[in-house]
């Protein structure tokens, strides 16, 4: 801050102790607009470096998002494969389809999740103020998706744990596939009908949990797409997702 110092001559008249008043205003406001401009320039380069990480992480999660797609595109035909070999069993068909060789590992991947962590870390250090409220509005509409994404989550490794359950009854597996571990498969041609049927509706309740879960991060997909390409506005956002959800 510019320190303003009074003259050192003695002032002898009222014109003179004005025009000391005055230079000494003078200095401070000049003092205080100096002070204010290198906190605005220090803050706008504050708000551009956190929109560059935002963005970044978006980037990134683009990424996550497409091997999550890949996985469970995998999950989804493994089970789908299992489940009609199940079916099969149940209804006697004389020749059934074979369930997925017990040196297959589509179901054990475990699948990414996108990170939200740069917008936490802006909000506890309170930089996340520094954007304007549209932009903060916008990215309000990642943080939606992102929770609603991990609700889909926690419903996977719900069903997933009720499915691990159902074959810890027939074969003793003290690791879990949703977390990547290796299980042995069961022997569907010693399950009794009835066992195929609850099989087969725990496998179609799976099976679902994976298409709500790949909704989800299609979801948060699009909304990170769309602020990416340009997005203004948390309106705008959602007008871009329901033009290409409309297109799927």
């Amino acid at each position: 801050m510019l320190d303003v110092h009074p003259p050192h001559a003695p002032t002898h008249t009222w014109k003179d102790f004005f025009i000391h008043i005055a230079t000494i205003t003078v200095g401070l406001v000049i003092a205080i607009c100096l002070e204010q401009s290198v906190e605005a320039v220090h803050h706008l380069h504050q708000r551009h470096q956190l929109e560059e990480k935002l963005r970044n992480e978006l980037r990134e999660n683009l990424i996550v998002d497409e091997k999550d797609f890949q996985t469970f595109a995998g999950i989804r035909a493994y089970l789908n494969e299992l489940k009609t070999a199940a079916s099969e069993r149940e209804h006697g068909v004389a020749q059934p389809a074979p369930p997925p060789a017990a040196s297959d590992t589509r179901r054990e991947q475990v699948p990414l999740a996108p990170s939200i962590a740069v917008w936490d870390a802006a909000k506890l250090d309170a930089t996340v103020t520094l954007l304007p409220s549209q932009e903060i509005d916008m990215y309000n509409g990642v943080i939606l998706q992102h929770e609603l994404l991990f609700d889909a989550l926690n419903d996977f490794q719900h069903s997933a744990f009720e499915l691990e359950s159902f074959e810890e009854r027939f074969v003793d597996s003290p690791g879990a596939f949703d977390m990547g571990d290796r299980t042995p498969p069961l022997n569907l041609d010693r399950m009794t009908p009835a066992e195929l049927t609850e099989y087969e509706s725990r496998l179609a309740t799976y099976i679902k949990s994976v298409d709500r879960i790949v909704v989800r991060i299609r979801f948060f997909d699009i909304t990170a797409r769309a602020i990416l390409a340009g997005a203004t506005s948390r309106e705008d956002v959602r007008h871009r997702l329901t033009e290409t959800t409309a297109k799927h």
